[in-house]
């Protein structure tokens, strides 16, 4: 049948090949069944193409190729190097399950197209793509998100050969151009650029430094998302009008620039003339409080308590995000048990923090109670965590099958203290028992400017209770004059007293329900102790 049809383009097209145009059908792409494998097998051009995590299963002319979703290996398919440039490239595409398209192409390293597709089994059609590269070129086709990017099929990819001509630069730059920060996060928006000459992409350049230099015409930017070293850069196609740097570190500031340009390759041609679009922003100062990802197969420092049933939370080496270790708990051997076991955190000082937050994905499988997420701040960290008090938390739970799920950002910054625990309870009973995993928790904060952990020999006092309504009381460890100030978040003071005894009660009714912090100054010492105070 490929071969049949295979004829017929030829014959149809016969014209168009004389003066330069390739074809890949995946006559000889060797997967038939739905496992997922990598592999080569020689294209239509005689070149040897690549592929990983890729199935047969689903065709749109038998053979061909479909990308994976969640595969260990982000799914991809690279040819061999293709030769007398690229002018065009078009490729069909289906959706073949539930989940969402969302498919890169790439001409020699540089992203020309993404394509989407939210009907199951509809027959797509990439349209012509202008790349007008010149001389030897690579395709690579890519998932564009390795956990989120639903299968897809692709076939007929057909380019035309680079035959000159290529596009002017852009007429304008694009509008708009602005940068905000989110945890670890930089994201950037633009509105398009407009004229007589559209961009095929922009160029984004990204510095820890006011130091931005503009590209040069005819030397492509690779991508480069890690601004660890202190540089970046990212294109982006047209019509996109965001990007995102990610994983930054806290309270830092970055600055961008961005370019538009036309063609690729040798031709590529960018704008440069004038003032092209800057912007700045700081990252938020939120570090990482505690995490776990258990790459390394344990459970580190976090609190593992058996209270009953033989069965205990345990590492499992495949099964977590993408393929990584996970933890995971089971009632279940041999046949239901009775059983109760928490994972919890190691204790953490949210008292030097605001905005505290919660993240993490979870999986499950067959009937039984359901996994339960709880926070503490009177454990104590060593016995049995039922004989201590535990507010439940609200998350997004798997909806079974173990599909992996985030938890969406919990909030928990309503509770403080120097010692909070986050537990997650499994239980299960003799006639039902799930299994649960658990993978990337993550607990941030924004830590609180000025304020580190305290040092043994500073003195600390106490605010109880905590959180409060019309008073609290403060206990302190040490004798003398102590001068105590209470401010507002951003850091206008509320009240101001002091005292030389151990203990003092506040009045709180005259302040409005919110998060304060409670300023202990010792005169003698130098010192100055911070707590977190939560009026509601």
């Amino acid at each position: 049948m490929k071969k049949q049809l295979l004829f017929i383009v030829v014959f149809l097209t016969a014209g168009l090949f004389a003066i330069g145009q390739g074809n890949e059908d995946f006559t000889h792409y060797p997967e038939t069944a739905n496992a997922y494998h990598d592999g080569t097998f020689p294209g239509m051009d005689g070149s040897t193409w690549t592929y990983t995590q890729c199935r047969g299963d689903s065709v749109i002319v038998a053979p061909s190729p479909t990308f994976g979703k969640k595969r260990p290996i982000t799914s991809k398919i690279i040819s061999g190097t293709l030769h007398n440039g690229c002018g065009t490239i078009s490729f069909e595409y289906k959706q073949p399950f539930t989940t969402a398209v969302n498919l890169n192409l790439f001409v020699n390293g540089l992203l020309v197209k993404n394509v989407t597709s939210t009907v199951q089994g509809a027959l797509n059609n990439s349209g012509p793509v202008l790349v007008n590269t010149p001389g030897d070129f690579t395709l690579m086709f890519k998932q564009a998100d390795s956990s989120n990017s639903g299968q897809v099929t692709i076939d007929n990819v057909i380019w035309t050969s680079y035959t000159g001509g290529a596009a002017p630069e852009p007429t304008n730059y694009p509008t708009n151009f602005t940068a905000a920060n989110s945890p670890f996060t930089i994201n950037l928006a633009w509105t398009d650029a407009v004229g007589a000459q559209l961009p095929v992409a922009y160029i984004i350049l990204a510095s820890d430094q006011n130091n931005i230099v503009a590209p040069v015409d005819g030397t492509p930017v690779p991508d480069d998302a890690v601004l660890a070293d202190g540089h970046g850069a990212l294109n982006i196609l047209q019509g996109t009008q965001s990007a995102a740097f990610g994983n930054l570190p806290p309270a830092k500031q970055y600055y961008f620039k961005i370019f538009p340009y036309t063609n690729s390759g040798t031709l590529i041609d960018y704008k440069t003339d004038g003032t092209a679009p800057g912007a700045t922003a700081t990252t938020a100062n939120t570090v990482i409080i505690d995490s776990i990802h258990f790459t390394n197969r344990t459970f580190g420092n976090w609190i593992l308590k058996n209270v009953t049933g033989a069965e205990v939370w345990v590492t499992d080496s495949i099964h977590g995000i993408n393929g990584s270790p996970c933890a995971k708990m089971s009632g279940y051997a041999g046949q239901s048990n009775v059983n109760e076991d928490w994972l919890i955190t190691p204790a953490m000082n949210f008292d030097i923090y605001l905005t505290e937050a919660l993240t993490f994905q979870s999986a499950y499988k067959y009937t039984g109670a359901p996994l339960e997420a709880l926070i503490s701040n009177d454990y104590d960290g060593a016995t049995n965590p039922g004989d201590f008090t535990w507010t439940p938390l609200t998350a997004t739970w798997s909806a079974g099958n173990y599909v992996w799920t985030p938890s969406g950002t919990i909030d928990v910054s309503g509770t403080n203290g120097t010692h909070v625990y986050i537990g997650f309870k499994y239980t299960s009973d003799a006639t039902a028992a799930s299994t649960w995993e658990l993978d990337d928790i993550v607990i941030t904060g924004d830590k609180i400017i000025g304020m580190g952990e305290k040092t043994a020999n500073e003195g600390s006092f106490t605010v109880n209770p905590n959180p409060a309504s019309e008073k609290c009381s403060l206990r302190f460890s040490n004798e003398g004059t102590k001068e105590i100030r209470v401010t507002s978040v951003i850091g206008s003071p509320v009240m101001e007293t002091s005292t030389d005894q151990m203990n003092l009660s506040l009045n709180l009714n005259s302040l409005t329900p919110g998060i304060y912090f409670v300023q202990v100054y010792n005169p003698t010492a130098k010192t100055t102790q911070v707590r977190k105070l939560i009026i509601r």
